[in-house]
């Protein structure tokens, strides 16, 4: 506070005047002589009053310059920490452990928006790992996960992933689902991620095994459509083999790759009545006779591995293939020629889920918050989109099946419309999918059978006697 004594010659009037940061006020303090009856104008005390007010704001300014006004608080509603000195000290830095098992491109892509992730939000610092997928990865995740030790965020097989939560592994990611996110889900993908109640995982990537026939040989031999049911099969079959041997080499009925064990039990399920493609067990006898009638038409079984396109563009330009089993996107990447002779069963597409990834939270993680915000910055519409256009690959979210979006993007190889029907609906097989946590053991077991028996003459009858064993 200041005390200024202020004297008026004319009116013979001391008084104290006392200005602090809030108000200024005067008292008077002594009276010399009797105050004038005669009014005096009120222009002669302007400029002691402008002078007051001027005094007054010079005042209040210095006051601030010692208080904050640039006060903030952190996350959790508290304000930051101010030691003496007005320095303020910054939140704790948080670390999130993030592995996946990606292609190097899409890593690259991946560490791209984690890097705009972090700009964002530079209180995070994500460190990301990406594994090489190895029959050994799911054990070692279980193992990692049983001591407490596994990453904050983890890409996994769909498959993996309720077998998982099971055991207590996971944490739910119900929280990452609300709204315009949720509304954005396909049902096809994102059911088979829950059990007893809950999400445990969210979809990043989908690339479901499609099953494709060669149309000039359907016509060929008489059939405007493919075969319905086993029987028809085996009628085109005989057909197939009763045909004049042709110069440019054997005709074949269907390829299965060695190890893909997904690509044969898609094959058993297409034509049974009851599905049941991923539900391990013991063969049934219709599995059992399946295997062995391949068995015994083992050279009208060709066994090129899916990667080695060019040798499958050729058998399906010479009609020499008639049934094609394969991941979308290696479909997608045929020679456009090919695929114009190709068509794909649409209403078909067995458990589409399986082969697709899902980001999850470890049960150990202390970051369950940030992981959920990186989650969902990394499963955003946004960047499904920029994948969509840069690899053709099939968005998880259904806003991206539109036609505004269709229009609006610059890619001209976009997935057909039909998917999004096909990821929308959720079969009877992922519907009665039980959540066996042994089931990725069991599945890597009968993996490496199929396997070890890669293209050997005995193949089909070697898997029959070890589902026996």
């Amino acid at each position: 506070m200041v005390r200024i004594k202020i004297i008026d010659s004319r009116s013979y009037i001391n008084f104290v005047l006392y200005i602090s940061a809030s108000n200024c006020y005067s008292i008077p303090i002594t009276k010399m002589m009797p105050e004038r009856k005669k009014a005096v104008s009120p222009r002669k005390f302007a400029p002691l009053l402008i002078g007051a007010l001027l005094l007054t704001a010079l005042l209040l300014l210095y006051f601030s310059q010692s208080m904050n006004w640039n006060r903030a608080e952190l996350a959790d509603g508290n304000p930051p920490v101010e030691p003496a000195g007005g320095t303020r000290v910054a939140p704790l830095e948080t670390v999130l452990h993030v592995t996946v098992t990606m292609e190097p491109a899409d890593f690259r892509r991946l560490e791209e928006q984690t890097e705009k992730f972090m700009l964002q939000y530079p209180h995070v610092r994500v460190e990301l790992s990406n594994e090489q997928q190895t029959s050994e990865r799911y054990a070692s995740i279980a193992m990692q996960s049983a001591q407490g030790v596994a990453p904050d965020i983890m890409l996994l097989d769909n498959s993996w992933i309720i077998p998982l939560a099971v055991k207590g592994y996971l944490k739910p990611l119900d929280s990452l689902m609300t709204g315009d996110v949720l509304s954005d889900q396909l049902p096809g993908l994102l059911e088979p991620l829950k059990w007893n109640g809950y999400l445990w995982g969210a979809p990043k990537s989908v690339n479901p095994y499609i099953i494709a026939w060669n149309k000039p040989m359907l016509t060929e031999f008489g059939f405007s459509e493919p075969p319905q049911n086993w029987l028809d099969f085996q009628a085109l079959a005989e057909q197939i083999a009763a045909a004049v041997p042709r110069s440019d080499g054997e005709r074949y009925l269907v390829n299965l790759s060695p190890g893909d064990l997904m690509q044969l039990q898609l094959w058993l399920s297409r034509f049974e009545t009851e599905h049941r493609s991923f539900q391990l067990g013991p063969l049934t006898e219709a599995e059992q006779e399946k295997l062995l009638w391949l068995q015994a038409h083992m050279p009208a079984v060709s066994a090129v591995p899916i990667p080695n396109l060019q040798q499958l563009n050729q058998l399906a330009l010479a009609s020499r293939l008639l049934m094609f089993i394969m991941p979308w996107e290696s479909y997608i990447d045929m020679s456009a020629a090919v695929r114009s002779l190709l068509t794909v069963e649409q209403d078909s597409i067995d458990s589409p889920w399986m082969n697709g990834s899902s980001f999850v939270i470890s049960s150990a993680s202390q970051s369950e918050n940030e992981a959920i915000l990186w989650i969902q910055e990394m499963t955003d519409a946004s960047v499904g989109l920029q994948e969509m256009e840069e690899s053709g690959r099939l968005p998880v979210r259904a806003s991206l099946y539109s036609e505004q979006v269709r229009l609006l993007t610059q890619s001209e190889d976009l997935p057909p419309i039909w998917w999004l029907q096909a990821l929308s609906e959720l079969s009877q097989d992922d519907a009665s999918f039980k959540p066996d946590p042994n089931w990725p053991y069991q599945w890597n077991s009968l993996q490496a059978v199929w396997q070890a028996a890669g293209d050997e003459p005995q193949r089909f009858l070697a898997l029959v006697q070890s589902a026996d064993e």
